[in-house]
């Protein structure tokens, strides 16, 4: 039976709807990266011939300054300047040293003032379409990453994009497609044709803006790994072979593994404003880690696998309706929900986080991850191993048991403790130890739910008092919100950039020997969890 996800004293609540159009609007403190102006221009006469062109810039200069009117708005759009006897409205972006006109519209449509926020994740997608003149938050859409099917892990992507022109070309397409798909949900979802937005703020690492742009990103994972480029700066959408008329602009990466993706959760976070040491944690396919202050930050990322988005199971799943995403074992009763309360198709993320740290706690499976039979009639074998059933076959949407395998367990544990060890080398390499840390920023959008008490006891984050964990959802998606909503973030991400102390994981010596110690529940170091310790002797786990 399922119980109320209510009933987790510790549960972490992803952003709402409603909490993200606030965090939007919040910052909104300065103006938008992308301006609308409605202007009621001089109509020409025998005494006044200007042309349409130094009319419109000669009424914008006075408020923007350096602003330009390219060429291809000018072919587009020059009719307008007509069809309304010279009034019209102009949208402009700022690109960080002026403005620049990306559009021009007869009459008054400053009322329509929409752009759209993006986290380009290698494995989901996530897009949202907001508002410009509220800050509002209309809708989000999120899907799998199109690129999935030339390789689940990024590495594939990469060597079939190698050297090849036309391998370069369909990762592309698959990426364009990707967020093409996603716009087209949002505009149906809101009603909104999306491809008058004006700019599109896109978070993603430095191999997924690559393969957006066409570009082979072997240099990325070749030494001396250095990439093509950081920044790409301002494109057009329809250069990019996307269906709107406005800019794209990719949050610039600092190196390879160290992509926009988290510099826009760090801008998000907040964490460079504040004296105080955090700790900011993305735990996803890759892991992205930065610990810092106003005054120094350090930063690294590396592969942690896709168990956290249900990928490492046979029956795991996106946080989807249907899938598992809270469990208990009470009196040696296992109990679950599921999202929209639907039959079980599946598990996600933060329903495997919640079972394993179960199955630790009651004793169906001891520290080193393996089941134990006699425990509970849940544990069974299947296919030639030992699983437990977290979903029986009356319960399912197809009427077949649902299970977590041996197998995946121990799958589970490579990817908790790739994170577990980049978060301990990254404290290490600033002398900085787990008590000196102020907040933790929890970023990621694996499960509605994340409990913070069975993330910690399966040693998925530090064993911390639980006041300083602080989830912020979708770091990435968020930050580029913030940079969408309020242009100064750009002059905030210019600092940023060149602060950054970069830790490559793999030049740790000892990182391979952390990471075996870190594979077990929660830790070979059981000290350095110890209100897990304590628990696991107070039920009797451990003696």
């Amino acid at each position: 039976m399922a119980h109320s996800a209510a009933d987790a004293n510790s549960s972490i609540h992803f952003s709402s709807d409603t909490e993200v159009s606030s965090f939007v609007s919040g910052c909104m403190q300065g103006q938008a990266l992308s301006r609308k102006v409605y202007l009621k221009l001089t109509v020409p006469s025998e005494g006044d011939t200007a042309a349409d062109a130094e009319r419109l810039l000669s009424s914008l200069e006075p408020e923007f300054s350096d602003v330009s009117l390219p060429y291809y708005v000018l072919k587009r759009d020059y009719p307008a300047f007509r069809k309304d006897h010279w009034r019209v409205t102009a949208t402009l972006i700022f690109t960080g040293n002026g403005w620049q006109v990306v559009s021009v519209e007869a009459g008054d449509t400053t009322a329509f003032h929409y752009g759209l926020a993006a986290d380009l994740g290698s494995t989901t997608v996530v897009m949202g379409l907001v508002d410009l003149n509220t800050g509002e938050v209309l809708g989000e859409a999120g899907c799998f990453n199109r690129q999935i099917s030339y390789g689940t892990d990024i590495l594939t992507r990469i060597f079939h994009t190698q050297s090849k022109e036309e391998g370069r070309e369909e990762l592309q397409k698959a990426t364009t497609d990707t967020l093409s798909g996603l716009m087209e949900q949002l505009s149906k979802k809101t009603g909104i044709d999306v491809k008058n937005c004006s700019i599109l703020v896109i978070g993603g690492n430095t191999t997924m803006v690559h393969f957006l742009l066409g570009i082979d990103a072997f240099s990325v994972f070749m030494a001396p790994f250095a990439p093509v480029f950081n920044g790409s700066g301002f494109l057009r959408g329809r250069e990019l072979s996307l269906p709107f008329d406005g800019f794209v602009y990719c949050i610039p990466s600092a190196a390879n593994y160290l992509g926009g993706d988290i510099i826009s959760g760090i801008l998000a976070s907040g964490m460079r404003k504040s004296e105080k040491i955090s700790l900011y944690i993305d735990i996803g396919t890759n892991g992205e880690m930065a610990v810092g202050s106003s005054e120094f930050l350090v930063a690294g990322a590396g592969a942690a696998g896709p168990a956290l988005e249900g990928g490492i199971s046979k029956y795991g799943m996106r946080a989807e309706p249907g899938a598992v995403d809270s469990v208990r074992i009470e009196n040696g009763r296992l109990t679950f929900t599921t999202i929209g309360q639907e039959p079980v198709k599946g598990i996600c993320g933060s329903g495997i986080v919640d079972l394993l740290a179960e199955l630790l706690l009651n004793g169906w499976m001891d520290l080193q991850g393996t089941l134990l039979a006699e425990k509970s009639e849940r544990i069974t074998k299947k296919d030639g191993e030992l699983v437990v059933i977290y979903g029986y076959a009356s319960e399912t949407a197809d009427g077949f048991d649902r299970y977590f395998s041996q197998s995946d367990i121990k799958s589970f544990m490579d990817t908790k403790a790739a994170a577990s060890t980049m978060v301990a080398c990254l404290l290490a390499e600033t002398g900085i130890s787990a008590g000196d840390v102020d907040h933790i920023f929890m970023a990621g959008s694996f499960g509605k739910h994340l409990n913070l008490e069975s993330a910690i006891t399966i040693g998925l984050y530090p064993d911390l008092p639980r006041e300083k964990f602080i989830c912020i959802g979708n770091g990435s998606l968020k930050g580029a919100y913030a940079l969408l909503t309020d242009r100064g973030c750009m002059e905030e991400i210019s600092r940023i950039l060149p602060d950054i102390h970069y830790l490559q994981f793999a030049s740790v010596e000892d990182f391979v020997p952390r990471m075996q110690a870190a594979k077990f529940f929660p830790h070979t170091d059981l000290e350095a969890w110890p209100t897990v310790k304590a628990e696991l002797i107070r039920r009797g786990v451990l003696k």
